[in-house]
């Protein structure tokens, strides 16, 4: 999210991006995958700025900004957040696409007839469901930091299905005072996929056996024609430990044996429309300390403890907001 601040809204960015069709997407299933589109991905990204980085020295990630032709042909490419490295880098792509000739701009039209294998987890995306904006960012602190890092967040989704949705309130009939235990299934899924330290860059999901307590409990304090208010409260406290990298690609030959987590205590108020079958509000926070960092959050030298909050909001239902979540494969879908 901070490129997005210091980098597209930049005004020598803007008016060079007007020249290329932007794309977006979440680098990891496009290195892991074998469909048309990773493949694809992959080429462009091995000619990059982590070209050289492969097997055995895989940095893991191939993050970054890619400027290529739909051959696969790669113009430019760079991961930095800096405007003025963004937009040399944009002039660097245009010049070498207006020397490019047409043959090698363009990819070989039977490549289309495997489109129908592209399988993107959109496809899992809970029509009906409960589908969750997730925003993380660092709490104030004792000492505030005065660099990016003080004003950068994350945002993510997290998706539940239909009768997962209806799980955040009591069986049968609800009824004013009665309170209820969210099953474990669905609060250890936010735990291990949601309450992740993503701030300021990738992160990995906590594992089933790092949750030490996940617990969410939803109170029924209203009901008015059809529509039940909740009041939801919890806590959660995960923590991993191994061996792993902190910083990027630098030490990745470099582990060290580690800890991280995050416990967080958990409130907010949220709306069930019973005639609808589907919520019309939710809000709630997660706030409490994390510590440590993986090879790719940039918390180098900010391992904490330090404050972090997660708010979860209702998202709507634009094409922007159909996003999968990132740790999707973390739900166990089908």
């Amino acid at each position: 999210m901070i490129a997005r601040q210091s980098v597209w809204a930049d005004p020598r960015v803007v008016e060079l991006s007007k020249s290329f069709v932007p794309v977006a997407d979440e680098v990891h299933r496009l290195q892991t995958v074998n469909d048309p589109e990773g493949l694809l991905f992959q080429k462009i990204a091995e000619q990059g700025h982590y070209a050289g980085y492969g097997p055995p020295k895989h940095t893991g990630t191939r993050q970054g900004i890619y400027a290529t032709a739909p051959s696969g042909v790669l113009l430019a490419s760079i991961n930095s957040n800096d405007p003025a490295a963004m937009a040399a880098m944009l002039e660097r792509a245009l010049e070498v696409w207006n020397r490019l000739p047409r043959e090698e701009r363009l990819l070989p039209d039977e490549i289309l007839s495997d489109a129908p294998e592209i399988l993107r987890p959109e496809r899992f995306y809970p029509e009906g469901g409960l589908v969750l904006r997730v925003n993380s960012r660092d709490l104030p602190r004792e000492t505030p930091l005065s660099d990016w890092r003080a004003r950068a967040w994350n945002l993510d989704y997290a998706w539940f299905a239909k009768e997962e949705a209806r799980q955040f309130l009591p069986e049968g009939t609800p009824e004013v005072g009665q309170a209820h235990d969210v099953p474990a299934p669905l609060i250890r899924r936010i735990a291990r996929a949601h309450l992740v330290d993503n701030v300021r860059g990738q992160t990995v999901a906590y594992g089933e056996e790092d949750i030490q307590r996940a617990r969410l409990t939803s109170t029924v304090t209203a009901i008015r024609d059809g529509v039940v208010s909740l009041r939801l409260e919890g806590e959660t406290r995960t923590e991993a430990a191994g061996r792993w990298a902190i910083n990027d690609r630098w030490d990745a030959d470099n582990p060290h044996s580690r800890t991280r987590g995050f416990e967080a205590k958990l409130m907010g108020t949220a709306q069930y429309d019973l005639n609808q079958n589907r919520f019309v509000a939710f809000e709630m926070v997660a706030a409490g300390e994390r510590w440590g960092g993986t090879q790719y959050n940039v918390r180098k030298d900010d391992l904490g403890p330090a404050p972090l909050g997660i708010a979860f909001t209702l998202a709507g239902n634009t094409p922007t907001e159909r996003v999968a979540p990132a740790f999707y494969r973390a739900y166990g879908w089908k």
